[in-house]
């Protein structure tokens, strides 16, 4: 499992830190990550307490890098031998707002580079093939406009040891990966990828 360099870890907790984790504790996505682990990584758990102030991004098995859409991963490539499970949720005035947590190999999504306009892309297409029906024609309509209406996804691969947490700007259509994830057999890592501006926040092990 990966691990946070010596010195990463930021020992105080400033306001500033604090205000932080209450703006990402309300945000939709981390609450998608919480439901996330809890459907498909039964044993596991996190909480926004764990979450602290960090310059640094943290290690896992996969290379991670950051860019201006958040945190990305690079894939080696492997076949893929199932495809994921996924959970939509529906939120907001009229059910309009669609999250979708998704679980299984980062494989699938079909690249070797997964950053949020990847994950996004590939969630869109995920959300449209569990809502259409090919016998039913009237389905067509309501898949494509719940897969517009996606605002947050979650993808975790519990093999590889990696999990991303993107949100969809729905002014803009920005997607930015908000959350990475590491995912190991006594817990998961979690780092969050601050608004423009703030300070990165680094993971740290959430233990059961």
């Amino acid at each position: 499992m990966g691990h946070v360099s010596a010195g990463g870890l930021g020992s105080g907790r400033s306001a500033g830190d604090e205000a932080f984790r209450a703006e990402l504790a309300g945000k939709a996505v981390w609450k998608l990550l919480v439901k996330g682990i809890e459907v498909f990584l039964p044993g596991r758990s996190t909480s926004i307490g764990a979450v602290r102030v960090s310059d640094r991004p943290v290690t896992l098995r996969v290379p991670v890098f950051v860019n201006g859409t958040g945190f990305g991963i690079q894939l080696q490539k492997r076949p893929v031998d199932r495809q994921p499970e996924r959970e939509i949720f529906v939120r907001g005035d009229q059910g309009r707002i669609i999250g979708i947590a998704i679980a299984g190999p980062t494989a699938a999504i079909g690249s070797r580079v997964v950053d949020a306009g990847t994950l996004a892309g590939y969630a869109r297409r995920l959300v449209y093939e569990t809502l259409y029906d090919p016998a039913d024609a009237d389905s067509a309509g309501p898949a494509v406009r719940a897969a517009k209406h996606v605002q947050d996804v979650v993808f975790l691969d519990s093999e590889t040891g990696v999990g991303l947490g993107v949100e969809i700007d729905p002014a803009t259509g920005r997607p930015v990966t908000r959350l990475l994830v590491g995912i190991n057999g006594a817990g998961v890592l979690v780092q969050a990828y601050p608004p423009e501006g703030g300070r990165p926040a680094q993971a740290v092990r959430s233990q059961n």
